[in-house]
């Protein structure tokens, strides 16, 4: 069997942790790259490196925890944060050294500005990728699709210091991108947060469910007499509606918590178009709403069971 027969012949969750595992190598050599050209031209890519390293450390761990199991997911998921919290200590601390030192890129040519932001787009490309690969197939898989997030923002930060360092007439990047900068490395920092108490406030891993009807009169939510209900728990409008689809089997309700397509999703190709050429003006208004969506989805499976027990049902145990 050939390598192509038999890369096909894989699940749809191993050709994602290879597809992951080559990101993460091409990822590993653009940061080696920075280090060396960091060490004898700009010592601020040194600073670069070192952030770009501990991100794909933070990612190595979720691949490496994917594919075995020497390590407890609990002691995976704490060295991914930790790993990511580094990262983002790194970034803020790179970006608060601008209050304080002029950063100029020493070779101020057109050719290296647009170099570095071509590297950039390329991060910014695998990176986006990364995001549309790795859907909610579990945890490990959760945590890349984060890591990844972080890596874009990063990469169009970078991108945009370029493009204003090469339309300055002295080469200096404005202090606005430190403030932006600060404001990234604070949101990884969240992300790192997120990932230590995700796997007991996310619905990614906890899904499924299962209610056995105990008191009959109390129940006004689900119509017994249909095969297939679905329980509405959060709407969004641009995100999706978070639904708890489930099969009436008898006085058993059974079925898991999804999610309906996203506005990004629904829209057609010209619109998509037109939120790429505007995406850095919109990715801080969608992150504002994620941010809330966020919070208005804490631990819905948890809500779900409130729900379920208010109106006579019973959560079977281990579902």
């Amino acid at each position: 069997m050939s390598l192509t027969e038999r890369y096909k012949s894989l699940s749809y969750e191993s050709k994602l942790l290879i597809k992951a595992a080559a990101g993460l190598i091409f990822s590993a050599l653009l940061a080696a790259g920075k280090l060396v050209v960091g060490l004898f031209t700009d010592y601020n890519l040194i600073s670069v490196a070192l952030y770009a390293m501990a991100l794909l450390l933070a990612k190595a761990e979720c691949i490496l925890g994917a594919k075995r199991d020497k390590l407890t997911f609990k002691q995976r998921n704490i060295l991914t944060a930790a790993f990511l919290f580094v990262a983002s200590s790194i970034y803020i601390a790179f970006m608060c050294g601008m209050f304080f030192t002029e950063r100029r890129i020493r070779n101020n040519s057109m050719g290296y500005v647009l170099i570095l932001a071509f590297i950039s787009f390329m991060e910014l490309g695998f990176a986006i990728a990364g995001l549309f690969r790795t859907k909610d197939r579990g945890h490990y898989f959760r945590n890349i699709k984060i890591i990844d997030f972080c890596i874009a923002l990063i990469a169009i930060l970078t991108t945009q210091m370029s493009i204003l360092n090469m339309m300055s007439g002295t080469g200096v990047v404005s202090i606005a991108n430190a403030y932006s900068g600060i404001a990234v490395g604070c949101f990884i920092a969240l992300c790192a947060v997120y990932i230590l108490i995700a796997p007991k406030t996310s619905v990614v891993g906890r899904e499924h469910a299962k209610f056995v009807l105990k008191e009959a009169g109390k129940n006004d939510l689900v119509d017994m007499g249909r095969e297939d209900v679905g329980i509405l728990l959060c709407r969004s409008f641009i995100y999706g509606d978070y639904v708890f689809r489930a099969k009436i089997t008898s006085a058993i309700c059974e079925g898991d918590i999804s999610r309906t397509p996203s506005l990004w999703k629904r829209m057609n190709i010209y619109f998509k178009i037109l939120c790429c050429v505007l995406s850095e003006i919109l990715i801080f208004v969608w992150l504002i709403g994620r941010l809330i969506l966020f919070f208005r989805t804490i631990n819905l499976p948890d809500r779900l069971e409130k729900v379920m027990r208010a109106n006579g049902f019973m959560k079977v145990p281990g579902d």
